[in-house]
């Protein structure tokens, strides 16, 4: 069996920017040897939401354009990401109605189960599949 790679955001980053000399070319080489089948890599809900932070935040990438950036490495056979079609779902979210990833995902969960959010924030109503309650 071969060695599994829990992805941190920062070598995600790193991979996705190649915008450090040491860095961005070691994070290539670690997934082309996932490419190669050698290791499997594996991405949490907690590390893409933390890559999307930082391109939102720090690089000052808009919501849709830091979501189109994490889209196609989440949606690559490459990466064993888990719960892979709702933070596809989620991604695709944040691209349409400009929010964060964490909200997304929680939009994107409840409407999966066919659940409501209770939340006091607005950004819920971009998503016509999903009850929000507002607490009283």
């Amino acid at each position: 069996m071969n060695d599994r790679y829990h992805l941190d955001a920062n070598v995600v980053l790193r991979f996705l920017r190649n915008d450090d000399p040491k860095h961005s070319p070691a994070a290539a080489r670690l997934f082309a040897r996932a490419k190669a089948g050698e290791i499997q890599l594996l991405l949490s809900a907690v590390t893409i939401a933390e890559a999307f932070y930082v391109l939102a935040r720090v690089y000052k990438h808009a919501k849709p354009e830091a979501a189109s950036k994490l889209l196609p490495l989440v949606q690559s056979d490459l990466i064993a990401v888990a719960d892979r079609p709702t933070a596809v779902d989620a991604l695709l979210r944040v691209g349409r109605a400009n929010v964060d990833f964490g909200d997304a995902y929680l939009a994107a969960t409840a409407a999966r189960s066919g659940d409501s959010v209770a939340s006091f924030d607005s950004d819920f109503g971009a998503f016509r599949d999903v009850r929000t309650l507002i607490p009283s």
